[in-house]
């Protein structure tokens, strides 16, 4: 009886070998500023420009989402983070492929407490959908 469970154990394991879970990591990137701040900064750029060509050159990127939040109820606020945007901008245009859709968003948000406001509207996302969405591919795709 325990041979026979184990023989079924092995062609359990065996019939399942490929049903692997997928799920890819790594395709957001975060920029927190202080309240105020403009700049990036050196080594978040460096940071942000590595990740940004190592999904471009190893897996292939398909679209950009970069969107940042402003306090509706400030007109600082919103020149604030188009800045932030545009800093954003400056870094991604030169390592951006042409087929590549890039695209900024900078939402209005009306405050709800002052932790909340300090965190959003100071956080800037990069958001990538890799170009294997588009070709099926990612995690061995139609070869599961």
């Amino acid at each position: 009886m325990v041979v026979i469970k184990y023989i079924l154990m092995i062609v359990f394991l065996t019939v399942n070998f490929n049903a692997v879970a997928c799920k890819l990591g790594k395709l957001e990137r975060f920029i927190e500023f202080d309240k105020g701040d403009l700049t990036i900064g050196a080594s978040r750029a460096k940071d942000i420009a590595l990740w940004f060509i190592d999904w471009r050159d190893i897996d292939g990127i398909s679209s950009v989402l970069v969107m940042t939040y402003y306090n509706e109820e400030v007109n600082a606020s919103r020149d604030i983070s188009s800045i932030r945007l545009s800093n954003v901008s400056r870094l991604l245009a030169p390592l951006i492929a042409q087929n590549v859709k890039i695209e900024y968003v900078n939402w209005p948000r009306k405050p709800h407490s002052t932790a909340a406001d300090n965190y959003y509207f100071n956080l800037l996302g990069i958001s990538i959908q890799p170009k294997c969405i588009e070709t099926h591919s990612c995690c061995g795709g139609d070869r599961r």
